[in-house]
Order: C-alpha cells, then sequence, then structure tokens
C-alpha cells in the first residue's frame, strides 16, 4: 500500500494547497472519520469556494495584482494576489469597494517579504493564507483594525487569544506564546526556522498542522495545558524533533500528528489517550511503545512503519493482555494491504526487562547474580543435574532473593534453597519442577497462588524456622496449620485427611491435582475460590460439619464428583461453589450471540453448567437447600451419612428407637437378673444367719448345762 495514493484531490485544498513550493499535505479517508468529518468542517467555505472556482468563473473579478470575489455583504474577499513585489500592502479598496476578507490560497505563489493588512479586512480565512509564502518575514496590521494585532511580528487576533501566522522567515530561533493565548490556528506556525517554541498553559486548542514542517524544531511540551487533541498533521515533518511531552489532558491523537517526524525515538503516551489516528507515528523512530488500557482506537500504520510504509524490524508494543495495543500488534487488513506482525509484551514483562537490564549482573560457576543494597540475588542459572542447590553465598556476597525468572533455565525437578533467601520472584522455578524446598520466612513476590503455575510439583518442603509457612508431607502451610496454602497439582495420593488444626483452605489450595480422588475437611470453616477447581479424579468431598463458607468456584469443574453433602452449618455460599463445569457449547453460544446474552441483563456471562447427575444432599430450608433450587441442581433432603452411604433421617430414627428399645429391654433382662440374684443372696444370707444364732444359743445352753453339772459335782465333792 503506497500512502499517496491514499491522497484524493478533493481533500488538498482542505489542508492548505500551497502549490509546488510547499511539501504536499494530505488527509487520509478510509476508516478515519474523526479526522476527516473535523477537517471537512473546518474547510468548507474553502471547498466551496473551489468548486464555483470550476463551474462559476463570473463570479471572480480582476483588477490590477488581484483576484476578488464580492461577498454577500457587498464587499471584497481576496482570492488571489500575482504581485512578484517584495513589499506588499494590501488595499483597502479594490476598485471603489472596500476588502474585507483574504481567502484561504490568496498567496499561493508569492515573493513577499514583507505584507500590510489594512484596517478595513475584518476576516482571515481559518486555513491561514500565508503559510505559503515562504519568504515573509514580517506581518503589519494597521493600528485601527479592529479584528487583528501584531505583535513581535507575529499575528494574532485583536483579544490575544488566538494565534492567526507567524511567518515562515521571521529571524529567531526561540519563540514563547503568549500566555494570552488559547488557540494556535491552522498552520499558524508553518514551516519556520524555529528550534524552540514554548506553549503556555493557557493554549486548550492546537488546529490542523499548526507546528508542520518545522525542521529545526527539536522539542515541545504540552505538559501544563489541557490541550485535549493533537490536529491532524499537527507536527508532521519536524524531522528533527526528538522530545515530546503531553499534556495529561490529551486524549486524541488524529491522523498523522507525527508523520515523518523521523529523529522522535522514545514517547511517552498521555495516560488518558483514548485515540491514535491512521500514520499518526509513520516515519518516525519509534520502535517501542507503551500503549495506555484507555486507548479504544488505533488507526492503521499507526506505529512501527517508515516514511515509505514499510513495516519496521524490531518493534514491540507494550500494553495489556486482550487489550487495543495486543490486537494492534497483530492487527491485519486486507483491503488496505495491512498486516501487522509486532512483538507485543504486557507491561510487566516489559518493566522486569528494564529492570533486568538495569541490574549490574556478574556470572560465576553456575550462576548470574546482582548486588542490590548490599545483598546477592540470583538472576540466572544454568546448572545441569537432577538437583539444583542454591548456595548461600557467592563471592563473599550472602545471597538472599531469587529474581523473576531466576533458575528457569536450570530445568531442575528438585530446587532446594537456602534459609538466607528472602524474597522469590514470579516464575523464578523452571516449569518442570517436581520437589521444592524453602526457608520458612520467605516472601513471595506473588504470593496468592504462587505454586499454581507449577503443574508438575509433587512437594514442597519447608525448612525448619520460625517464619509464617510450615509444611506436612509435601503439603504447604502457614506457621500454625490453621491455612491449607497449596497442595502440590502431581501430588500422588489419592486419599487426603486435612489436619485437624486447618480452618481454612486457600484460594486455589488443591487447585488441578487430578490424583485425588477423596478428601476430609474435618475442621474446615472456610473453602476459599477455586479451592478444587480442575481436581477431575476427585469423587467425594467429606464436608466438616463446622463449615461456614464456600467462596466462589471452589469445586469448579470436578465433574466425577457427582454428589455433596453440605451442612446447615454454612451461612455463605458464592456463585458456581458447587456442581458445575466448563461448558464449551455454551461458551461458543455465548461468543455468537454477545448482543442477546447482554441484553439479558447480565454484566458477566460464564460459560459453566450443572453437571448432569450432580445432586446435593441437603437440611430442608438450610441455605445449601437454597443454593440447589436456585441452579436447578437436584435436591435430597434431610438424609445423614452412615459411613458412605445417605440414610433417611426419619427412618434412622425408627431404626435409632428400636434399637435403643433392644437395648434398655436387655439392660432390663439383665437388671432383673441381677435383682433377682441379689434377693435370693439376701435370703441366703438371712437364713445363714439365723441358723449361726441358733447354734449358738445352743452351743450357750449346753456350755450353762456343763457349767451346772461341774459346780453341782464340786459341791458332792466338799460334802464328802
Amino acid at each position: 500500500m503506497n500512502n499517496y495514493k491514499k491522497i484524493t484531490a478533493a481533500l488538498m485544498g482542505l489542508l492548505i494547497s500551497v502549490s509546488a513550493a510547499v511539501p504536499a499535505m494530505a488527509v487520509y479517508a478510509d476508516n478515519e472519520e474523526t479526522a476527516t468529518e473535523a477537517i471537512a468542517e473546518e474547510s468548507e467555505d474553502s471547498a466551496a469556494v473551489t468548486a464555483e472556482n470550476e463551474t462559476e468563473e463570473e463570479v471572480y473579478k480582476e483588477s490590477g495584482d488581484y483576484v476578488y470575489m464580492i461577498t454577500d455583504e457587498g464587499t471584497v474577499c481576496i482570492t488571489a494576489c500575482r504581485s512578484d513585489a517584495e513589499d506588499v500592502e494590501i488595499p483597502s479598496e479594490i476598485d471603489g469597494i472596500a476588502v474585507t476578507e483574504i481567502g484561504g490560497q490568496a498567496f499561493l505563489q508569492s515573493n513577499i517579504k514583507k505584507l500590510t493588512i489594512p484596517a478595513s479586512v475584518t476576516s482571515i480565512a481559518e486555513e491561514n493564507p500565508f503559510c505559503p509564502m515562504l519568504f515573509l518575514e514580517e506581518i503589519i496590521v494597521d493600528e485601527a483594525n479592529e479584528n487583528y494585532i501584531v505583535a513581535d511580528g507575529v499575528l494574532y487576533t485583536k483579544d490575544m487569544k488566538t494565534l492567526v501566522s507567524y511567518p515562515v522567515k521571521k529571524k529567531g530561533a526561540s519563540f514563547t506564546i503568549p500566555d494570552s493565548i488559547e488557540t494556535i490556528g491552522i498552520a499558524a506556525i508553518y514551516g519556520t526556522e524555529l528550534e524552540e517554541i514554548i506553549i503556555p498553559d493557557s493554549v486548550t486548542s492546537i488546529k490542523r498542522h499548526c507546528f508542520n514542517g518545522n525542521e529545526n524544531l527539536k522539542k515541545i511540551d504540552m505538559s501544563n495545558t489541557v490541550i485535549e487533541q493533537i490536529s491532524p498533521m499537527c507536527f508532521a515533518d519536524c524531522i528533527n524533533l526528538t522530545e515530546v511531552i503531553f499534556s495529561e489532558s490529551t486524549t486524541y491523537i488524529e491522523v498523522g500528528g507525527f508523520m515523518n517526524c523521523e529523529k522522535l525515538e522514545n514517547i511517552t503516551l498521555p495516560s488518558k489517550l483514548e485515540y491514535i489516528g491512521q500514520n499518526a507515528f509513520l516515519g518516525t523512530s519509534v520502535k517501542k511503545i507503551i500503549i495506555p488500557d484507555t486507548v479504544t482506537n488505533i488507526g492503521y500504520c499507526a506505529f512501527g512503519y517508515d516514511k515509505d510504509e514499510k513495516p519496521m524490524k524490531g518493534v514491540t508494543i507494550i500494553g495489556s493482555e486482550g487489550s487495543m495495543a495486543e490486537i494492534y500488534a497483530s492487527d491485519t487488513d486486507t483491503d488496505n494491504d495491512y498486516a501487522n506482525d509486532f512483538t507485543f509484551m504486557d507491561f510487566t514483562e516489559f518493566e522486569r526487562r528494564e529492570e533486568y537490564n538495569a541490574l549490574d549482573r556478574k556470572f560465576v560457576d553456575d550462576f548470574e547474580y546482582a548486588v542490590v543494597d548490599g545483598e546477592g540475588m540470583i538472576t540466572a542459572c544454568i546448572a545441569v543435574g537432577d538437583t539444583v542447590t542454591v548456595p548461600s553465598e557467592i563471592d563473599g556476597i550472602k545471597i538472599t532473593s531469587l529474581y523473576y525468572d531466576a533458575l528457569i533455565a536450570c530445568d531442575a525437578p528438585v530446587i532446594i534453597l537456602p534459609d538466607t533467601i528472602k524474597t522469590i520472584g514470579d516464575y523464578a522455578f523452571p516449569q518442570n519442577i517436581e520437589e521444592i524446598t524453602i526457608p520458612s520466612d520467605v516472601t513471595f513476590e506473588n504470593e496468592e497462588e504462587f505454586f499454581l503455575k507449577y503443574q508438575h510439583l509433587r512437594a514442597i518442603n519447608v525448612l525448619e524456622g520460625d517464619g509464617k509457612y510450615s509444611s506436612q508431607d509435601g503439603v504447604l502451610y502457614n506457621k500454625d496449620k490453621s491455612l491449607l496454602i497449596a497442595y502440590p497439582a502431581m501430588k500422588l495420593d489419592e486419599n487426603f485427611v486435612i489436619p485437624e488444626t486447618v480452618k481454612e483452605i486457600a484460594k486455589s489450595g488443591f487447585c488441578y491435582n487430578i490424583n485425588l480422588k477423596s478428601v476430609e475437611l474435618p475442621a474446615v470453616e472456610i473453602v476459599g475460590e477455586y479451592a478444587f477447581e480442575g481436581c477431575t479424579s476427585l469423587t467425594d468431598a467429606k464436608l466438616s460439619d463446622s463449615l461456614k463458607e464456600v467462596r466462589r468456584n471452589a469445586f469448579l469443574g470436578c465433574y466425577n464428583m457427582l454428589t455433596m453433602r453440605v451442612p446447615a452449618s454454612v451461612d455463605s455460599i458464592s456463585e458456581y461453589a458447587f456442581g458445575y463445569d466448563y461448558d464449551e457449547e455454551l461458551a461458543a453460544d455465548i461468543q455468537q450471540n454477545m448482543e442477546q446474552y447482554a441484553q439479558s441483563g447480565q454484566s458477566v456471562i460464564m460459560p459453566y453448567s450443572v453437571i448432569e447427575g450432580f445432586k446435593m444432599y441437603v437440611d430442608e430450608d438450610s441455605l445449601a437447600h437454597r443454593y440447589a433450587v436456585d441452579n436447578n441442581i437436584e435436591v435430597v433432603l434431610n438424609t445423614v451419612a452412615v459411613g458412605k452411604k445417605n440414610v433417611d433421617k426419619n427412618f434412622l430414627y425408627v431404626i435409632i428407637g428400636a434399637a435403643i428399645a433392644l437395648v434398655l429391654g436387655f439392660v432390663g433382662f439383665l437388671t432383673g437378673k441381677g435383682i433377682s440374684k441379689k434377693k435370693k443372696e439376701k435370703a441366703a444370707a438371712q437364713r445363714k444367719a439365723k441358723s449361726a444364732e441358733k447354734l449358738a444359743e445352743k452351743n450357750v445352753e449346753e456350755s450353762e448345762e456343763s457349767n451346772s453339772e461341774e459346780e453341782a459335782k464340786e459341791e458332792s465333792d466338799e460334802d464328802k
């Protein structure tokens, strides 16, 4: 595609046709509606004059060096000056009629160096008829003129709010625009010899081509202004411009705004920018550009093309993923033979590379390191083998951190870190890592879900210490094990019982583990977002009776788990917490019918559907019951788990009642037998006691009789 094929003759006049002596100016049509509409509005009168010139030549009159036409007010509008003089004074009357207007193409071919404007002139065409005057050094305005004034050889409106024209050959390398100026007119400072132009904070509008062709201009600073729009071709062909400082108020950079500023290498776009027009930076040396997320439109060839519209090598577009910046990096337009193939880099990666390149790095053995604030940082590793042990010291410098991507190239499945490590950068480990040993008091750059990106990980081990982390059987916890942080994605266990100390499962705690089939949560009160997402082998999860909260997508994608018992203790269940899986057909339908879904009133539509055959076991009128009903999930009420079976509570109550009765009967029987035995034993004891009593009485009687006999015998013997 050739740039000049897009230039249309009709629009040449709208952009200040200035004959062969002035570089061609063009407006690009196609999809740049904003630019062309604005230009068309600004130039409507001039286009009408051109059309009339072609079809109704009789309206133009000639008088001496001037061609003119009669305005609706009956005054003269000069449309051409044919004088070869260097000093020209525009007459106040031509053919006895007052000269009140100067047309946009009045001085297309001119040797004039000094031009005097009479008091009668009340209107000068907005297109700046003095721009083509390549030898103009000075403009003079009659002091009696009520509409225009000259200050230091520069033409302004009388109120000093609009700068109309700075003479092309005016002497001087620097120009400070007066601080009353609000508008810099079309081509107002076009093609001058200025090296410096100072813009005051009063300026709010700069018209198209206003600084175009200033080949000596090196810097432009708009930072103190509230300029919202860089108009078409505004700084085009400023070939020595190397620095541009934008106003933060700028939201539009129109077509060709900085076209052919060939020495411009670096720019920082304003943070509120929304629109970058076609060819805005074509022909510049800008190869690395950061595009803010606010940008919603980028015209073709805006960046990355030379003045011949050939794509440049080594161009990098920086922005957010999914943003217009990323789209532009690979954008195509077959109608205009346009296909971008630029490198796209997101903000974080770009900042990392800039930071990395600024480090003073050294290689020792297998490790590259840099010293930051007196401490060592591992920035790269080329070690080979199954196990890599990071040293605690290199060249006498204590190693305290791992940089972003630090160990990614070593490709070792086992990494052991020393206890000197304080911080670990994002993506620090190789993707195939299976086992990692870390200090207990380490800090992760991106702590939440840090290990989620390592899908081959089988064990996370924590060194002994008093830090915030601990581990058990390769699972990562906080220090007191009240929070389960990360269960490795490739941990091989099929069954896992979470320690009773654990009260919460962190976000994505078990995410994407494909081996786990059953899990018990004996004391867990909070299940975090995505906690078990993608655990495709999971068939059973025994929730705690003390469970309080289940967060968004907690069990998303667990398509083999067809039942879930949720206790009545749960008082918070977020969307897609139970029973949902990704639905490819729904995703495709959403993509094809975005407008229809948008009209449904849903701000965010997720491509998830309830798993076929999934059912929930809940208590009636519980929050879990309402969740199941609201999500059209099959529900079973008032059951209780007995082993791995779900039993109806009423039936269970009957069984329990019968069992209790049986037990009580048996107890009664045993108790009755006990009482009977005790009665018998008591009766026997009583009988035995009575027998002993009788025997004792008999013995006493016999003893008394014996004593009586002995006494009688003794008395008989005494008598004898």
